[in-house]
C-alpha cells in the first residue's frame, strides 16, 4: 500500500533528482534510497547498476563535455546505439 507524505528537500537536491531521474521513476527512486539508508546498504558496486543505465550515465556525461571532440562524437553514436537496442 502506498501512502502520499510531505517531506522537505533541499531545492538543489530536487532540481538534480528532476535532472537525473526520469518522470515517473523518481518516487521509486527516493523509496529505494531511504530503503537502503534505512537498512545500512549505502555501499554499491558497479555491478549493482543496469548496464542500460550505466551506459546512459556515461553518453550524458559525454554529453556535458564543452570540447567535443571526434573521438566523443564516435563514442556517443556509439552509445546512443546500443542504449536504444
Amino acid at each position: 500500500m502506498k501512502k502520499q507524505h510531505l517531506f522537505t528537500l533541499d531545492l538543489e537536491l530536487i532540481k538534480e533528482l528532476h535532472r537525473r531521474v526520469g518522470r515517473g521513476h523518481r518516487s521509486q527512486f527516493v523509496e529505494t534510497a531511504v530503503r537502503n539508508r534505512l537498512n545500512n546498504e549505502e555501499e554499491y558496486t558497479i555491478d549493482d547498476v543496469d548496464n542500460h543505465r550505466l551506459a546512459a550515465m556515461f553518453y550524458n556525461r559525454l554529453c556535458s563535455q564543452s570540447d567535443d571532440t571526434p573521438l566523443c562524437g564516435i563514442l556517443r553514436s556509439v552509445l546512443l546505439e546500443w542504449i536504444n537496442q
